[in-house]
């Protein structure tokens, strides 16, 4: 296989390029993210001596996370496709960490303030969500499965998510393989259209 994936919804910006036997991944500050993404991937392609057109396809994290930050992936990944007349694809960040656990895995992704969001996973099968909850209801979500724990921030109950190739590889091709759509999930509505009763 021969792809790039990116995911900018975390607290950590992942990149994985992948090519034929070779095989790269990095991790970068989210400071000045627009900034680093472009000249990190034109390292990672020359250190392969790749091209960027000769990626095959190319994967973001949709979300849900930081609302800049999935733009910021999704509008990389889908300009390199057009201009490239390339398959640009879209997994979810719950799934990517995921992919950290064996077996059933419920995720929490940090959402600012109070909230996070969570999901639940049984291997590829999505088993609820994702959804945004309040943090100090995320417990209770985790009771309802019975399945192991990851989060992107501090939960006592949960093994701390750790980027990694591994997981960024099984996202990407879980993407892949099935034609996962680019569209951007935001979970909550923009601050401004926010009413007093959403979470």
């Amino acid at each position: 296989m021969r792809y790039l994936a990116i995911n900018t919804a975390a607290p950590v910006i992942e990149v994985a390029a992948i090519f034929d036997d070779a095989e790269k991944f990095f991790t970068l500050e989210k400071v000045m993210a627009a900034e680093q993404l472009l000249p990190a991937i034109d390292g990672i392609a020359d250190e392969m001596h790749v091209k960027l057109g000769d990626f095959d396809s190319f994967v973001c994290v949709i979300g849900p996370g930081s609302f800049t930050g999935i733009r910021i992936g999704v509008n990389t990944v889908r300009s390199f496709a057009y201009a490239l007349k390339k398959k640009a694809y879209g997994v979810t960040y719950g799934r990517l960490m995921a992919y950290n656990i064996n077996g059933g895995a419920v995720t929490f992704a940090d959402g600012g303030g109070e909230v996070c969001y969570a999901a639940a996973y049984d291997g590829d099968k999505t088993v609820d969500g994702p959804v945004c909850i309040y943090k100090r209801d995320a417990e209770r979500y985790y009771e309802k499965f019975g399945f192991k724990a990851i989060s992107d921030f501090d939960l006592p109950f949960c093994t701390p998510y750790k980027p990694n190739l591994y997981s960024m590889k099984k996202a990407a091709e879980f993407a892949i393989k099935n034609g996962g759509d680019t569209q951007p999930l935001y979970i909550r509505k923009p601050q401004p259209d926010r009413k007093e009763s959403d979470i």
